[in-house]
């Protein structure tokens, strides 16, 4: 495999990098062979592909590969973004932790900031949040089978005034825990990138 090597400046951490990282602990996944260093983004949403798109490019000035695959869910043909390279592999894991059982936020990112905290948290949201109509109103919720992962959310949350309450026993087979916002309003301090999910949280808002 020829050698990627990224733009002057790649190491610093800056908005699109903090969704970069958020995008791959979410629909994402960063992970090396024997002899391959990959980055994988796989989503159905093409705004979000097109965002991830873009912030390889900004940050790395690297050209990504495009493909479909298909889900062994659905069986539905889903699309992706794939970057191969070691250098942004290595640049990459000095910020977090990846996987779904153990995903974990270094302290670059977890103290960033508040304007690259926010880009992460939204795009976090985007891949793992949802918008849900509770009683006359509507709730947000992130999910995740990583608790302490959560926790650490909870954590950026509380220092915008974002309370947030985790509740665990969702999910069919493995225990999946849902970090929750009642307070619509304050949530807006982050929001989403995602077009259709924005829209529906002003929509509530509005009621």
């Amino acid at each position: 495999m020829k050698t990627k090597i990224p733009k002057v400046g790649f190491e610093n951490l800056t908005k699109e990098k903090a969704r970069i990282i958020a995008h791959l602990i979410g629909d994402g996944c960063i992970f090396k062979t024997n002899h391959d260093y990959v980055m994988k983004y796989e989503v159905v949403d093409k705004e979000s592909l097109n965002c991830f798109q873009s912030d390889l490019k900004a940050v790395y000035g690297l050209e990504p590969s495009t493909g479909l695959h298909k889900s062994k869910k659905s069986g539905r043909m889903i699309p992706y973004i794939r970057l191969r390279s070691i250098h942004v592999y290595n640049d990459l894991m000095r910020y977090a932790a990846y996987r779904s059982h153990n995903w974990h936020i270094g302290k670059e990112v977890l103290y960033s900031q508040w304007d690259k905290k926010k880009e992460f948290l939204r795009a976090l949201f985007d891949d793992e949040g949802s918008v849900i109509p509770y009683g006359k109103s509507a709730l947000v919720r992130l999910y995740s089978i990583n608790q302490n992962g959560l926790l650490q959310i909870q954590e950026m949350l509380s220092k915008a005034k974002i309370n947030s309450k985790i509740v665990s026993g969702f999910g069919h087979s493995r225990n999946v825990y849902a970090l929750t916002i009642r307070d619509l309003t304050a949530f807006c301090k982050i929001g989403f990138n995602l077009s259709r999910k924005q829209k529906r949280l002003e929509e509530f808002l509005k009621k």
